[in-house]
């Protein structure tokens, strides 16, 4: 079955071992499908791709919501899969990356593994930023969904995005940034080579300025930031599977 073509939140049943994936910014769980069913089936762990609020209808819909309504959907799915399972591995792609971070950091004795794959850290070029500061912004912005390689793959998401959402990406991205010391718990880092969405120097950031003493980083050599869907979405599964079967309590 192709999984990267149905948007829905979606959970698959497994082991005590938990995994919570986390889609991208104006993005859906289609983009990440290929990567849950992949490690639900090489790891057994039970996966939870939840919907993040905004995301899967109208980019007005989205522009109604910012970063404390994204992160509480994590959290309600976070806290779900934390009644079915013991052990728990937070991931995410792209804004999703960001969120596994800030779950990790800010609740400890609910994350014990961090994936992040393409994950921002508030490191942006002086273009990105600018516009934040308009005095009279554009209500919408340009799409930066399907930054993908692969030739006949694409991303489900928006092709406009409401301003207000980019600011509040940003404050969530940078705060996040700041708090990375405090992460504490092994965290497995894909970073693409070529990303025209998030700076490579982001994965670079979070190797050098998180707190923990098992840090992996793996470079993505053919894929662009959309990996989950890329060429290297394979790889993916299989870094990403042993990384939640390591050292398995």
């Amino acid at each position: 079955m192709d999984y990267d073509t149905d948007p829905a939140p979606f959970d698959l049943k497994g082991s005590r071992t938990g995994v919570l994936l986390l889609h991208g910014f104006t993005s859906t769980p289609q983009s990440v499908a290929h990567v849950a069913h992949g490690l639900h089936r090489r790891s057994g762990a039970s996966v939870r791709v939840p919907l993040l609020a905004g995301h899967g209808t109208t980019p007005e819909e989205l522009a109604q919501t910012g970063y404390r309504d994204w992160l509480a959907s994590a959290e309600a799915a976070l806290a779900a899969l934390r009644q079915e399972c013991d052990r728990i591995v937070v991931a995410g792609l792209s804004l999703g990356g960001t969120i596994a971070l800030n779950l990790a950091i800010r609740f400890p004795d609910r994350v014990d593994r961090v994936v992040t794959i393409n994950g921002s850290t508030g490191l942006y070029r002086p273009d990105q930023v600018a516009s934040l500061f308009s005095d009279r912004p554009e209500p919408f912005q340009r799409g930066i969904g399907s930054d993908i390689r692969h030739p006949d793959r694409r991303e489900i998401c928006y092709d406009r995005i409401p301003s207000t959402t980019m600011r509040e990406r940003f404050v969530l991205t940078c705060a996040t940034g700041a708090m990375l010391p405090e992460l504490r718990q092994p965290i497995l880092v894909f970073q693409s080579r070529i990303d025209h969405v998030v700076a490579p120097e982001n994965g670079l950031r979070i190797l050098r300025d998180v707190g923990s003493s098992d840090v992996g980083l793996v470079w993505l050599e053919n894929s662009f930031h959309v990996a989950t869907l890329d060429h290297d979405r394979d790889l993916l599964v299989e870094k990403i599977g042993e990384f939640i079967l390591a050292n398995r309590r």
